[in-house]
């Protein structure tokens, strides 16, 4: 289970795939990505105590193997979820909250602590990425100022240039319903055989069962909360590694979420500017 590497991942490396550094004649044309960030933070303690009386919905019953078979069954019938995360990591801290449907309408913010603060909209297979000021110097090499200039203020597109794409910002409009669809899965596919029941714990007033999973890549803990009312969903991925940790919290299952392309004259195409900058 790889949900809350792979957000660590993309928050933190994805600047160094826009391929913003093709338009710094100072370069090479090429940008280091940072490095990723291993999984996850603490949970809270005002939203995830200890509750060992909770009500299991019949879940206790069930092998760790079986209740995460149920939980991704109710993942796959899911429209819509809002995921709101917190990564702590040595390469720096990242926080935000993004809501999703299975049409591709998306509209969300996050904020890496101390360098700037960005806005994602998605409509469709489209993707558009807003950087406030802070943000903008993160992914514009330095002294480019023309380019600086003519992003400032504008929402960002580009396939190629990482924003519409699951390998970059794009993926945050998809993790939370693909991490509520394959939840105890590894890459191949094939169920996480070391989940293992671990008690009850309320998240967010909800009663959950918990499961200890490992990252498939780091091998770091993590803890797994699914729903014990209603139906069976991920409510919280939260753990610890040696370089970060994280907290990563899905909720507003199936409601709408209402998004409005921007207008043209307010969208900078960064694919064309790469394609024009050769």
């Amino acid at each position: 289970m790889r949900t809350n590497r792979l957000l660590a991942v993309t928050v933190l490396s994805v600047l160094g795939v826009t391929g913003l550094a093709a338009c710094d004649s100072g370069g090479d044309g090429k940008k280091d990505a940072a490095p990723a960030a291993s999984a996850s933070a603490p949970a809270s303690a005002a939203s995830a105590t200890s509750s060992p009386a909770a009500a299991d919905g019949g879940l206790a019953a069930l092998s760790a193997g079986e209740i995460l078979e149920r939980t991704r069954a109710a993942g796959g019938k899911l429209t819509s979820v809002r995921t709101t995360f917190t990564m702590k990591s040595t390469d720096g801290d990242v926080s935000g909250s993004v809501a999703a449907d299975s049409s591709g309408n998306c509209s969300g913010t996050f904020t890496v602590d101390g360098k700037g603060k960005a806005e994602i909209l998605g409509v469709g297979d489209k993707k558009w990425l807003k950087p406030d000021a802070g943000f903008l110097g993160l992914i514009v090499p330095e002294g480019n100022t023309a380019v600086a200039d003519a992003m400032a203020g504008k929402w960002l597109t580009g396939e190629g240039a990482g924003i519409s794409d699951s390998e970059g910002f794009g993926w945050f409009c998809e993790m939370g319903l693909e991490g509520q669809r394959k939840v105890g899965l590894l890459e191949d596919g094939s169920p996480d055989s070391s989940a293992a029941k671990a008690g009850t714990e309320q998240v967010g007033g909800a009663g959950t069962v918990v499961l200890k999973v490992k990252d498939e890549g780091s091998g770091d803990p993590m803890d797994a909360a699914i729903a014990t009312t209603g139906e069976p969903h991920l409510l919280s991925v939260v753990g610890s590694g040696s370089d970060g940790s994280g907290d990563i919290r899905f909720g507003d299952f199936d409601k709408p979420v209402a998004v409005t392309a921007p207008p043209a004259a307010q969208v900078f195409d960064m694919d064309a500017m790469l394609t024009a900058a050769g």
